[in-house]
């Protein structure tokens, strides 16, 4: 499979790949000034920040999982104690019930969701800057410009092109001979050993063969990597022999450890009889089992510098989800749900639902001599009561009333108490 080569990214991708080839174009500017400029190199840095810059979107994230290990078993309860009631009553109960969940503990259904629509635009645009690289670095995008030009200028160069487009199989999205950026797309696919070839068809411009022959050697060697790999080749040349297989063979076996590493780290652990119950968790536990099969498959159809990326990333990314859940497992779970629920009861501008149930279960407990020192503890007493309706539903006709004695009850009563005064 070849990588489909594109100019700057436009769409909704856009601003995103700008703002990451800036960071692309410094780190590369900034070690050509140190005298090391090197593509390979640069992906590394420019993985690394990348990282560091989503680090938000981890800590949301893994907030959110550790505060799912009271959420979830609560959530499969209630869709057991439901499963097969199909009334209107019945669904307007459980959606009830499962939002006051949901509230309770400062989450929402789509807390897990979110950091990760954001963050795969962002992931998306920086594949296609990889791709591209000299369509953001502006170094490279001379050296490749110094060939570019002679070439558009060639008769018949559109011809040629054409030609050694599919003669060195390069992918290009629309390309047009009449646009420079287009050209460059297409240099920017000739491997390692393609360049003689493209001598050779433009021949008959001594200009394109002198710019080739001088800077040629300086493209392939800042896209030089250890084991004389090259960004821009795949890593992976059977035809080759061992000599084609070995060290690039390394990247797709690393892209699947590490992507096999990092879902073993990242995936919270959960009771296998409650996640077999879960049609979610199943689902999850598949897309676990193929993502390192699919970093294999990925990192040997696409160049070296894609799989280079690929494994830095997942690297990183499962470093600072460790480090995060080293935080967070030294905070007390209680003092997290106070936080996620202090922060949505400032969103709403009035007291948070979490701090009614605490209070709400302190009167229960004395009136039933029991003490729950926790909200965990709370939660159960909370689902244990057989005839327990949430604040959050509202009866309909031949309905059940609400029952006085639940803790969601006493809440609201407590909370009408202080609007009274």
């Amino acid at each position: 499979m070849d990588v489909i080569v594109l100019s700057k990214v436009t769409g909704i991708l856009g601003p995103f790949a700008s703002i990451f080839g800036l960071i692309m174009n410094a780190i590369y500017e900034l070690l050509d000034l140190v005298g090391v400029p090197n593509v390979a190199l640069t992906i590394i840095l420019f993985t690394l920040i990348a990282n560091l810059l989503m680090l938000p979107l981890t800590i949301k994230q893994q907030r959110y999982t550790r505060v799912s290990s009271l959420v979830t078993p609560e959530i499969q309860k209630i869709n057991k104690k439901y499963k097969g009631k199909t009334d209107q009553v019945s669904q307007r109960r459980m959606q009830a019930e499962t939002m006051e969940v949901y509230q309770k503990y400062g989450a929402s259904p789509s807390s897990g969701c979110l950091p990760l629509l954001i963050s795969f635009p962002i992931l998306l645009a920086l594949y296609r800057i990889i791709y591209n690289i000299p369509s953001y670095v502006n170094s490279i995008h001379a050296l490749f410009l110094t060939i570019a030009d002679p070439i558009r200028q060639t008769t018949g160069g559109a011809e040629i092109m054409d030609g050694l487009i599919k003669e060195l199989g390069i992918a290009v999205s629309k390309f047009d001979f009449n646009d420079v950026e287009k050209i460059i797309d297409a240099l920017n696919g000739v491997k390692t050993t393609g360049w003689d070839t493209v001598a050779n068809a433009f021949a008959s411009n001594p200009d394109v063969v002198q710019a080739i022959h001088g800077v040629k050697d300086t493209i392939i060697n800042i896209n030089s990597m250890p084991g004389g790999l090259n960004v821009m080749d795949a890593p992976v040349h059977l035809s080759q022999g061992v000599a084609g297989i070995f060290p690039g063979i390394l990247i797709p076996i690393l892209a699947g450890v590490s992507q096999y590493v990092s879902v073993k780290i990242t995936t919270p652990k959960t009771n296998n009889t409650a996640a077999q119950e879960n049609d979610m968790a199943q689902s999850m536990k598949m897309v676990n089992m193929i993502m390192p099969l699919f970093s294999v498959w990925i990192c040997f159809t696409l160049p070296a510098g894609v799989g280079l990326y690929w494994v830095c990333n997942s690297v990183f990314r499962t470093l600072s989800i460790v480090i995060v859940n080293r935080f967070f497992n030294n905070k007390d779970i209680d003092e997290l749900v106070k936080e996620n629920a202090k922060k949505v009861a400032e969103r709403k501008g009035k007291p948070s639902l979490t701090e009614k149930v605490m209070n709400g279960g302190a009167s229960a407990s004395q009136a039933e001599n029991k003490n729950y020192q926790s909200m965990s503890d709370i939660a159960k007493a909370n689902r244990s009561k057989k005839e327990y309706t949430p604040k959050n539903y509202k009866p309909v006709d031949k309905d059940a009333p609400l029952n006085g004695d639940s803790i969601s009850s006493i809440a609201h009563m407590l909370d009408k108490s202080k609007n009274d005064d």
